[in-house]
């Protein structure tokens, strides 16, 4: 096998796995540190995780697995299998109940098809009855609203009365009596309720439900799981009515299983009502956290050394079972280790650690920027430069461009650049949690520009108060090192000695190298570098005013 061969497939991997044939999943599936038994435990729970990051793969090797083991499985990918995102789920002319209860009845009638499917295959034959019934049923399936109600009553009476005298006095004087009852009296009586407020939605099922529990219980299959992918493409405001269903029938059968792909901070579980109640579900107690993808990717571990092996064995694995996937399907020889793949497709070690630190955790971003490396190493081994190259290309063309439709995010984003990168020559800096929170920030979270790293960290300044450490990505990072406000260390050049804190990374041999010029994370000097986030944002709206 050639290096060529290794720099022609990285041109063939696929980097969505919903484009791939469920044997590809499997094959290209890297089990790591007991992923696979968080994945597969009975509680219904959730997946987190910035795009990227292997929510879907995850779902989608679940799905094959289990069914592999003769479990029922249904998946649901909200953004493909039901309406669109931009249609009626999010049409603000169309009212939230109705909105709502479609959504509703299309993710039940995906349910109901599959069970269909299962009863004409024989599997669910003695229950085709029921599932008929239920099409009788999805009326019910409603979520109802109640708002202002005002009712008035009342009467009225009248009655009049009067008396007259006259007299006349001339050659005949004559005297006049006259007498007219007309008295008049106006009584009314009026009542008026009103109750006004927020108004009130419920979701009612009728008996769909119990014609739903009675079927899955029927089923031969020891487990039914349901997956539901894609769960932040819904708009906020409906994602805890689906919650609230998901929880009134199937939280309750015991041999049902949910797992959800969700967003972190583009979810909304629940939606508390004005009698003390809530629609939707409560996490950590109906509906557990089970896996972090963000985390799992970036690997915690006890010491740097030990965080930078288990990330950088990752990688390895997950280059080479995609590798030898193209491989196969082309028909070629495939690799035999993790260990040949590196000697042909990196010029030295550091390379993978290279490309490991540039993906920021994000395994999509990996295989990304390693096909464009390859492009850059022409016929040769990838080095580093042709990673850091890479990596500011994918962060140009993926990554800064979509800021172009949220002007304010990129001013933030180029604030942050001056602040931190420029004046402090950093890359990483300190955010207190509620401002992390923001929408910008949030935005260029989503969007993979910057990185929470750490989270409750303490800041050398302000003792007691606790912030979160977020990075600059590193494509972003490394168009500025040929300038002359390079940056010159992870946080600032305040901490002395901070060069040596780059051979825990690459080894002591490599520390005088000319590669090392993006620095690793240091902890002890992050707590010099907290961002005035309010006035960073009061800049932002200034240019926008």
């Amino acid at each position: 096998m050639e290096t060529s061969d290794l720099l022609k497939a990285l041109q063939g991997i696929e980097k969505r796995t919903e484009r791939v044939s469920d044997e590809h999943v499997v094959a290209t599936y890297v089990d790591s540190g007991g992923l696979s038994e968080a994945l597969s435990n009975r509680d219904n729970g959730i997946i987190y995780g910035r795009r990227g990051t292997g929510k879907t793969h995850a779902l989608k090797y679940l799905e094959q697995t289990e069914a592999a083991n003769g479990d029922f499985v249904v998946y649901i990918d909200i953004e493909r299998d039901l309406g669109s995102t931009e249609g009626i789920y999010s049409d603000s002319s169309i009212s939230l109940q109705q909105r709502a209860t479609r959504l509703l009845v299309d993710v039940l009638g995906i349910v109901h098809n599959r069970l269909v499917e299962e009863a004409f295959e024989g599997r669910l034959a003695d229950c085709l009855q029921d599932i008929d019934i239920m099409c009788d049923h999805f009326g019910q399936v409603v979520v109802s609203e109640q708002g202002e109600i005002e009712h008035t009553s009342g009467s009225e009476t009248q009655e009049s009365g009067g008396a007259g005298f006259s007299a006349t006095l001339g050659a005949a004087p004559r005297i006049g009596l006259t007498g007219k009852a007309d008295s008049s009296e106006k009584l009314t009586d009026s009542k008026r309720v009103k109750q006004a407020g927020v108004v009130r939605h419920r979701v009612h099922f009728g008996a769909f439900g119990s014609l739903l529990t009675r079927v899955i219980g029927a089923h031969p299959a020891s487990r039914f799981w349901l997956l539901i992918d894609e769960w932040s493409g819904l708009p906020l405001d409906l994602q805890p009515y689906l919650a609230e269903m998901l929880r009134r029938l199937f939280f309750s059968i015991p041999k049902v299983s949910v797992r959800i792909a969700a967003i972190p901070h583009r979810t909304s579980w629940r939606l508390k009502r004005e009698d003390g109640g809530y629609i939707g579900v409560e996490v950590g107690a109906e509906l557990f956290p089970i896996l972090d993808l963000d985390e799992f990717v970036v690997f915690p571990a006890r010491s740097r050394q030990e965080q930078t092996d288990r990330a950088t064995d990752f990688y390895r694995r997950l280059l080479m079972r995609h590798l030898n996937q193209v491989l196969k399907e082309r028909g070629g020889d495939q690799l035999d280790d993790a260990d040949q793949m590196v000697r042909l497709l990196f010029t030295q070690s550091t390379a993978l650690q290279e490309l490991v630190r540039a993906a920021e955790g994000v395994p999509r971003d990996a295989l990304l920027i390693a096909s464009r490396a390859a492009l850059r190493a022409g016929g040769r081994p990838i080095g580093t430069d042709h990673i850091r190259h890479a990596a500011s290309q994918v962060y140009q063309t993926t990554k800064y461009a979509l800021l172009n439709a949220n002007p304010e995010a990129r001013q933030l984003l180029d604030i942050i650049i001056n602040d931190v990168i420029n004046q402090k020559k950093a890359r990483a800096f300190l955010l207190h949690p509620d401002d992390v929170s923001h929408p910008l920030v949030q935005q260029l979270v989503d969007e993979r520009i910057l990185h929470v790293i750490k989270r409750g960290y303490s800041s050398k300044g302000q003792q007691g108060a606790r912030y979160d450490v977020l990075q600059i990505d590193y494509g972003c990072y490394v168009q500025l090192l040929q300038t002359a406000n390079a940056p010159r260390s992870l946080v600032g050049e305040a901490a002395g000695g901070e060069d040596s804190i780059l051979g825990l990374f690459y080894g002591d041999e490599f520390v005088d190298s000319e590669q090392l010029v993006v620095p690793v994370d240091d902890y002890r000097a992050i707590r010099r570098a907290v961002l005035n986030f309010p006035d960073a944002l009061a800049r932002v709206q200034a240019v926008g005013g």
